[in-house]
């Protein structure tokens, strides 16, 4: 592996390539990047060694920094926590002795990464012979860390996609509720016109039978047809107080049947809003995945 020039410019430099698109919460889409493992120094006290460093994207210090101390911690004998961080006895595949590591990470905002800087040495004031498994493992610390950072961001859209297809799955329910409760009430609605064209017809059978006896009872003044012409009034007027319940309960179920169109209609738009966001949360999840995947 080429070694590079000796200064964080680069680093700069690469972290600054167009923007291709980013989420609300700013994390970028694609993976537009190039991991460059660049010579650096790093100060332990008061001596300088010779370091290598990379860009952790998206990230910040304190995150690398807890992910290489846990790293240390699997492949070291001892690690102790400062300014730089030191791990004793580190075996790793790409050096064929064991090392010690030092490590310091700092925020480079305005580019928005963290700088890695690792320095191998024999001893605190001694370093290391510089090899390419250095700049291999630099290279390969580079794309775990790169990638653990955009594993987080899948993780929290994934998160967002489980709790909207939630919403959705919740508001296709409402919208099931609301067409069942309208088609109730409208079947309860025809039932009611129903009996009130019957009750209607029946009453102005009665209306019929009412000016056919008042007639016969003028000419005929007997008490039988009195009595019939009595007992025609009696139904017609039940008959009168039937159709006025029937006309209440129809007006009373066309409200109903007015609100469940109403939550239908706002559950329908609810439900295709929420359809619209969960689709937009998957393409964006689908873009990170392919973001991760493109970092080597």
């Amino acid at each position: 592996m080429k070694t590079l020039i000796t200064t964080t410019t680069l680093l700069l430099a690469l972290s600054a390539s167009a923007q291709t698109g980013s989420t609300r919460e700013g994390y970028e889409l694609q993976w537009n990047k190039t991991l460059a493992v660049v010579a650096d120094s790093l100060q332990n006290g008061a001596r300088k060694l010779p370091a290598w460093s990379v860009a952790i994207h998206e990230a910040d210090d304190s995150e690398v920094m807890g992910w290489w101390l846990a790293d240390m911690a699997a492949t070291s004998t001892a690690v102790t926590k400062g300014r730089p961080a030191k791990a004793n006895g580190l075996r790793i595949a790409q050096m064929p002795t064991a090392v010690m590591a030092m490590a310091a990470v700092t925020n480079e905002r305005k580019a928005r990464f963290a700088k890695l800087t690792i320095a191998f040495a024999v001893n605190d004031s001694v370093p290391a012979m510089p090899t390419d498994g250095q700049e291999a493992y630099m290279h390969e610390l580079a794309v775990k860390y790169n990638r653990a950072v955009v594993q987080k961001q899948i993780a929290e859209y994934e998160k967002q996609l489980g709790k909207a297809g939630d919403k959705l799955a919740d508001t296709k329910g409402d919208v099931a509720k609301n067409q069942s409760n309208l088609t109730k009430a409208n079947g309860k609605l025809e039932k009611i016109k129903s009996q009130r064209r019957k009750v209607e017809k029946s009453n102005a059978g009665y209306s019929g039978d009412i000016a056919g006896l008042e007639k016969k009872f003028a000419l005929s003044n007997d008490p039988k047809d009195l009595k019939k012409l009595t007992k025609a009034r009696e139904k017609l007027a039940k008959g009168e107080s039937s159709l006025a319940k029937l006309m209440k309960q129809e007006a009373d179920v066309q409200g109903d049947i007015a609100k469940q169109q109403g939550r239908l209609e706002s559950n329908a738009g609810k439900a295709e809003e929420r359809g619209a966001t969960k689709e937009e949360l998957q393409q964006v999840l689908d873009a990170l995945k392919r973001k991760h995947d493109s970092i080597q």
